[in-house]
Parts: structure tokens; C-alpha cells; sequence
């Protein structure tokens, strides 16, 4: 013997809404997924229980078969994250002047303490 909970319609327009608002953020309708359609046939809490249960076995099985794929990127991906740290202090010390070394440093300028832009030269 199954029950019919009915939605107030003060929370049927707030889901209503939720699900348009969904719908024009991703442009997914919830409405059109098979998953929803299957749900709607549903006509127990067991029936949709079932259905859940089957959609975590799913996902289970997606994120295992994936995991090979994970453990083969990971050395990649932690050599590059350091390389890209050293890249990174490489980057800071160049374009921070106060750590650069003076005698990269040469000045054309007439007198000894000229700030002109125009009387310094990088080497």
C-alpha cells in the first residue's frame, strides 16, 4: 500500500522555480534527464531508494575505472606543481628590482645618483 505525500503550493512554486533557474544557469532541464523520468515512475519509497542505490554503484564503478588514469598522472602532475613553485621564485626575483643583483645593473646616466628610466639598462 503506497501513500501520495502532497506538496504545498507555496514549496511546489519554490522548487518550480529552483529547477527554471537551474535549467537557464547550465542549460541542463532536470525534467528531460532519464534519471528524472525513472523517478517519476517510481511508485515507492523503495522503488526510489532502489534507483538511488543503483546510481552510487554507478558512480562507484565510474570513479574506480578512473583510477589507473589517476595513479599514472600523479607524478606528472606533482613534478610540474614543483617545477612550476621554482618557476614561480625564478618569476618573483626577476620582476622585483630590489632583488636584483647591482651589477646587473648599469647606469648611463651623466651623474652618479640619476633616476631617469631613460639612463637605466638591463643586462
Amino acid at each position: 500500500m503506497s501513500s501520495i505525500t502532497t506538496i504545498p503550493q507555496s514549496n511546489y512554486q519554490l522548487i518550480i522555480n529552483a529547477l527554471t533557474s537551474y535549467a537557464d544557469r547550465t542549460g541542463i532541464d532536470l525534467s528531460k534527464n532519464p534519471f528524472a523520468e525513472k523517478l517519476q515512475l517510481s511508485n515507492s519509497p523503495d522503488a526510489i531508494l532502489e534507483l538511488l542505490h543503483d546510481r552510487e554503484k554507478a558512480f562507484k564503478e565510474y570513479r574506480e575505472g578512473n583510477r589507473k588514469l589517476i595513479n599514472q598522472l600523479t607524478p606528472a602532475v606533482e613534478v610540474l606543481h614543483a617545477f612550476s613553485g621554482v618557476l614561480g621564485e625564478a618569476v618573483s626575483l626577476v620582476s622585483n628590482p630590489a632583488l636584483v643583483p647591482l651589477h646587473w645593473l648599469h647606469t648611463t646616466s651623466p651623474g652618479p645618483f640619476s633616476t631617469r628610466k631613460s639612463h637605466f639598462r638591463w643586462y
